[in-house]
């Protein structure tokens, strides 16, 4: 895959179609592979592949699928593909070279089963992406790119030392090195460390997973990320990156979250609500319809945030098995869904910013009058982000209320209260860009054309599909989880 990706910096004014078309066909023959591994992923994991480097110290290549990070990597490899399409062919071979890099890096981290190479491709993630806001984002790139570089990378490090600790306390028990997931994130080892240790490494692995989340109060550099890179790149930090907090939470800690301590589960909890209503507000005071949206973004991983803290406290209760199940699920459904909403979103301000010119809330009015099927796509996707029911978003949001409530009581009315705001803004900025008194400065603007609605259309009949029909991904997501806890 990275010698395909690497390839884009060579194609010269082919770089775009070159992209799409191994985009497309990594996309399509993962979906393929999916399927037909459909029962053997819905019993846990696939075969692990392995390639061995150096036994002896534990650096073995190895590629391992189950359910939910086989959902990530089509999520991954679809939101890629959405960015590359709706990227402009002027912007050259350099920026669809990076785009690539970065979907290489996602679908390895994802398949990763070995610390160290789970490790390297996290780092190749973020640097194409620190290249991608400050070479080619607007005002302020540089400093707001390194502010990204700066907060990512600190958690990388964090990240890297809790490897390394875990690395080194699994030799001293068994007298082997491992670098293999499986041997190192068990509850075993957690309990046989020093207490100091074992929550030094958690505090590692939960700053690197927040900051990409992002959660309050480690999200500083989202809104300005958000707001100053292209529209491509934004597609890519809030469909993809943001799936690597969760997958870090579902997919590496899941398996000791019986033996978190009791505080830290109930900081997830408060910062998971905290950071949903928080957003929320934050959100309401946006003048920009893209840097509204960012902290939308922000505000609905809120939820991933609560129902890994929930669930690890009713497990470590020993009460509310199916609950605790519920929560779970959800969880990891919402970082698939919201993935694919903040794609469709991202998407339609971008064809909206392309046709009238302006971003700005207060610079549009009425555009419906001239671009009604565009206008209907923004609307949909706003309404999907709000979570309407019979949309995808829904479902996840719901999942998550309804396991979590045993746990949290009557403090869920906090996080009923940010789905208020939540809708209250979403609706607030489709009445006043889509409806109403036209804006006659914008002049007359074009509508949608056919390839922008054909790549609209199909991620609203995705996340429809997701609405309607989520028991598969659920059964995929359920026995995962019931795998590894």
């Amino acid at each position: 895959m990275f010698i395909l990706a690497a390839g884009t910096f060579f194609t010269g004014r082919f770089s775009r179609p070159y992209a799409l078309v191994v985009s497309g066909v990594y996309f399509l023959a993962f979906l393929i592979y999916s399927i037909s591994q459909f029962y053997s992923l819905n019993g846990g994991f696939s075969a692990a592949e392995t390639i061995l480097i150096s036994p002896y110290y534990g650096f073995n290549f190895t590629l391992q699928v189950s359910g939910f990070s086989a959902l990530l990597v089509l999520l991954s490899l679809g939101v890629i593909f959405v960015a590359v399409f709706i990227s402009d062919s002027t912007h050259g071979r350099v920026f669809f070279g990076l785009e690539m890099l970065t979907m290489a890096g996602l679908v390895g981290l994802l398949l990763s089963s070995n610390v160290l190479f789970f490790y390297i491709f996290w780092e190749v993630v973020l640097i194409p992406v620190y290249f991608l806001i400050g070479v080619f984002g607007g005002r302020n790139a540089d400093s707001v790119s390194l502010k990204f570089f700066v907060y990512t990378h600190i958690g990388s490090v964090l990240m890297l030392l809790s490897f390394f600790s875990l690395y080194s306390y699994q030799y001293n028990n068994t007298g082997t090195f491992s670098m293999s997931l499986s041997s190192l994130v068990t509850p075993s080892l957690f309990q046989s460390m020093p207490e100091f240790w074992r929550l030094f490494v958690l505090f590692g692995f939960f700053v690197a997973f927040l900051v990409k989340l992002p959660s309050f109060p480690l999200h500083s550099w989202l809104p300005d990320s958000y707001e100053i890179a292209p529209y491509p790149v934004t597609i890519i930090l809030a469909g993809a990156l943001s799936i690597m907090g969760g997958y870090g939470l579902f997919g590496i800690l899941l398996p000791v979250v019986s033996i978190m301590p009791y505080a830290f589960s109930v900081t997830l909890v408060v910062l998971g609500i905290v950071s949903l209503i928080y957003f929320s507000l934050a959100a309401m005071s946006q003048l920009s319809m893209k840097r509204m949206m960012a902290y939308a973004s922000a505000a609905a991983m809120g939820f991933v945030t609560v129902s890994f803290g929930a669930s690890a406290l009713e497990i470590q209760g020993n009460i509310y098995a199916s609950n605790y199940m519920l929560d779970i699920t959800g969880g990891m459904y919402q970082i698939v869904v919201h993935g694919l909403i903040m794609a469709f979103i991202f998407a339609s301000l971008y064809y909206i910013s392309r046709s009238t010119g302006k971003e700005m809330i207060g610079s549009l009015g009425g555009i419906f009058r001239e671009a009604p099927i565009l206008s209907s796509f923004l609307l949909a996707a706003l309404l999907a982000s709000l979570g309407l029911p019979g949309m995808a978003g829904f479902v996840a949001e719901f999942s998550i209320l309804a396991g979590i409530y045993p746990e949290v009581g009557f403090w869920i009315l906090l996080m009923i209260f940010g789905m208020l705001i939540t809708a209250s803004y979403h609706i607030w900025m489709a009445q006043r860009t889509l409806f109403g008194p036209y804006n006659e400065n914008l002049g007359s603007i074009p509508d949608s054309g056919t390839a922008s609605s054909a790549i609209l259309a199909i991620l609203l009949i995705i996340i429809v599909f997701l609405g309607i029909f989520p028991h598969y991904a659920f059964q995929l997501l359920s026995s995962y989880a019931s795998g590894v806890i």
